[in-house]
């Protein structure tokens, strides 16, 4: 059996977490490839909330607690939690290895 990549685990971690479809590939990019998130997802990296408030649509203000509870539970500590740690990860040269064990 194929081992799942990690775009593929991250993906279901979205939907176990029932982050809308609409933010997966943003935050999978953010994760697997080290790409910069749009405004309102880089105040949810940066742990911003008055920031993500502000800049949330009509559908994502009601979905912060899917986007924290996935952050909290399957995202690395290096990747998101404030402004300098966001910084880093994007400043980082190699992205994350395709493959997930």
């Amino acid at each position: 059996m194929d081992r799942p990549t990690y775009r593929q685990h991250l993906r279901q971690r979205l939907i176990d977490s029932e982050v809308p479809p609409t933010l997966h590939s943003g935050l999978i990019e953010y994760f697997a490839q080290r790409r910069e998130t749009g405004s309102f997802l880089r105040a949810c990296l940066e742990n911003d909330l008055r920031e993500a408030c502000a800049r949330a649509d009509d559908i994502n203000r009601y979905e912060l607690h899917a986007i924290v509870t996935f952050l909290n539970n399957f995202c690395p500590s290096t990747a998101w939690g404030s402004p300098a740690i966001v910084t880093a990860w994007l400043a980082e040269a190699e992205p994350v290895p395709e493959i997930f064990e």
